[in-house]
């Protein structure tokens, strides 16, 4: 009776140690990275970047897999009801985690209960551009057309609720202007080269070599320091500290994912970040590497959290 009860015994201790056992020898199979992008864009670019070096890391095949649609929504929901074993990522834009959940009035998931922060990877300031029949040769000019005739200026988004839309509503608040708002669907930047609509805020990636080509004009641009492609561009927070405008991307896991595989997976983004040849792909794309622990990333969402929200909920924003 006792060698049955010592052998009941270690069973159970065995099946106690079971999950920990698991995860002490994570990663075991494929791990994959959902991201609400298209592929090839920016962010896709910079997810296949990071799937590259997270496999070679960790000794395991790491796939990229687009879930397009519901601005980002689809993907986001997939990763949040998947098992929190570390083998299911979410790459995305910060607005995710920092409009999407004031913007919209029902989720299939909650942005801070469902995720757990890994690392940010990214970050990509806006540029707003004007058409070169545009008046306004500098930032000056066009605070002062757009207080002269109010209503009769307008700038172009890439939709309701998106950066270039909540940055310029943070303009005419800050300048008290009125202003029209014209959403595009796809990229502005013909209707602005055909002067069918003055302005648009505009990431760098797309932006800078628009710019040097002469094609548009850069008013000014919204990091809180001048870009190194275009060091003559002035930034908006020399005039007005609090207009700024920094996007930045990251991975997520599902809430409930052990805290020994959040600190692995930070410690190989961490590493994949500093390599020369990551941050040359990286900047080649007119963005920044960024790095910060996971504590550090959850700050980064709770500061542009309470940014955006009180923007979306003064001007009733809404995107359904």
């Amino acid at each position: 009776m006792s060698r049955l009860i010592t052998a009941l015994t270690r069973v159970l201790v065995l099946l106690a140690l079971a999950p920990a056992l698991a995860f002490a020898q994570w990663p075991n199979r494929p791990i994959r990275i959902v991201l609400g992008g298209s592929p090839g864009g920016p962010p896709d670019t910079f997810a296949r970047i990071y799937a590259d070096q997270l496999s070679q890391a960790l000794g395991v095949p790491v796939i990229v897999e687009n879930r397009t649609g519901a601005t980002g929504n689809i993907a986001q929901g997939l990763v949040a009801k998947a098992a929190p074993d570390g083998y299911t990522m979410l790459y995305a834009i910060e607005n995710a985690f920092t409009t999407h959940p004031f913007l919209f009035s029902k989720l299939a998931f909650d942005s801070d209960r469902d995720f757990a922060p890994v690392a940010p990877v990214v970050a990509q300031s806006y540029f707003l551009v004007v058409g070169n029949q545009f008046p306004a040769k500098n930032f000056a000019e066009l605070i002062a057309l757009a207080r002269g005739k109010p209503g009769s200026v307008a700038y172009a988004s890439y939709g309701q609720g998106g950066f270039p839309h909540l940055f310029m509503e943070l303009l005419a608040d800050s300048e008290k202007l009125t202003m029209t708002h014209v959403p595009y669907r796809a990229s502005a930047i013909p209707a602005i080269m055909g002067n069918q609509v003055p302005m648009v805020v505009e990431p760098a990636t797309s932006a800078i070599p628009m710019i040097k080509a002469g094609k548009v004009r850069a008013i000014a641009f919204t990091g809180s320091q001048r870009h190194p492609a275009l060091p003559d561009v002035p930034t908006f927070s020399e005039t007005h500290k609090d207009l700024i405008l920094t996007a930045w991307q990251g991975f997520w896991v599902p809430a409930g994912t052990p805290s020994n595989v959040i600190a692995r997976l930070n410690r190989e983004v961490t590493a994949a970040s500093r390599r020369p040849e990551v941050q040359k792909r990286i900047r080649d794309l007119c963005c920044e590497p960024i790095e910060g622990t996971p504590e550090e990333m959850a700050a980064m969402i709770k500061r542009d959290q309470t940014k955006w929200s009180a923007l979306v909920k003064s001007k009733n924003i809404k995107l359904d």
